[in-house]
């Protein structure tokens, strides 16, 4: 009884060291694995994932991750391109430039919509779309608000020759449209909100008219998917342990997400209800083709209307671009 009591006590013994070799051998592989390099720029719908680093929701999923703050959007594609993020923000309409621009990645996950992120802001002879009709428009050629702007004026009828579109950064426009230089552009908040400041100025519309048109995504370059499958779910799955996290605790998770974009509390809520970041559920339905505004729809659209204004140079395959297959398995 002893000898056997012995050797079932090594036996246990044995086990647990097994265990434990296994465990320090998994946690120095994640710890000794290049982290996957998340860039982000300073906008709300893109914030959680500094949630998911300061709750370690990252580390929750044996997955090596850093957040990347890309203070120059202008540099996002060739950080994409060179290896130095490997999961870069974008939006239904952006994928197609970055596409263009010779990047060979997937669309895998939408983090949210705008919800009266960018408007029109006009002078009050203008009462519907269809009055900007030979009229002059100042937006950012290539972001999102161009996008919406024409998605739009093509609902209206309005062709691309109809409008004369001035490229110019969202903040000019607005500063620009309350200072009575120009009549009508493309902005956003707090710009959006201070139309009325200007005598005869309005704001036409907004995302929030025609919520889901402007969708925020995030994109993988192809290799880094192949290569490194499990980490991609990982990061995922922490993305929305994120999101559940901004749910159930709205005032700490604005706090940390305030901080690290360099925004006071309120600042940060105020920018964060011009959109609606998106459930897992919603995120399959964005990938369901037979679903309203979904996203193989929405860059179809991007590419004509990009294509038509000479922002796209070469053709783009939305079959190359969008990829759901990390959405699909990811609980599984």
């Amino acid at each position: 009884m002893i000898k056997k009591t012995k050797i079932l006590a090594s036996v246990i013994i044995l086990a647990m060291v097994v265990v434990a070799v296994i465990w320090a051998f998994t946690s120095t592989n994640v710890q000794n694995q290049e982290p996957l390099k998340i860039g982000v720029i300073v906008y709300p719908g893109f914030a959680p994932f500094f949630i998911a680093d300061e709750k370690d929701f990252f580390e929750k999923e044996d997955v090596n991750a850093e957040v990347v703050l890309i203070n120059d959007p202008n540099q996002a594609i060739s950080l994409l391109e060179s290896n130095q993020v490997h999961l870069l923000f974008s939006s239904a309409d952006f994928t197609a430039i970055i596409s263009d621009a010779g990047v060979d990645m997937k669309e895998i996950f939408a983090s949210d919509i705008g919800y009266g992120s960018d408007g029109l802001l006009v002078k009050d002879d203008v009462n519907d779309i269809s009055d900007l009709k030979g009229k002059t428009v100042y937006l950012g050629m290539g972001y999102p608000s161009h996008f919406l702007f024409r998605y739009l004026t093509k609902q209206a009828g309005l062709k691309n020759d109809d409008v004369t579109l001035i490229d110019m950064g969202a903040d000019q426009v607005g500063a620009a449209f309350v200072a009575g230089q120009i009549d009508y552009g493309m902005s956003w908040e707090p710009w959006l909100s201070q139309a009325s400041e200007r005598e005869d100025g309005k704001l036409l519309f907004s995302s929030k008219d025609e919520p889901g048109i402007i969708t925020d995504t995030f994109v993988i370059r192809t290799n880094t998917l192949n290569s490194r499958n499990e980490d991609v779910k990982a990061v995922v799955r922490a993305w929305f342990d994120s999101i559940d996290f901004i749910n159930s605790n709205p005032s700490e998770a604005n706090s940390i997400m305030a901080k690290n974009m360099g925004l006071s509390v309120a600042d940060f809520e105020a920018q964060a209800s011009t959109i609606k970041f998106l459930s897992y559920q919603e995120n399959l339905n964005k990938f369901n083709k037979a679903t309203s505004l979904n996203l193989y729809d929405l860059t179809d659209k991007a590419i004509e209307i990009y294509t038509e204004d000479g922002i796209l140079q070469g053709e783009v395959s939305i079959e190359n671009i969008i990829d759901s297959s990390v959405l699909n398995s990811l609980y599984n």
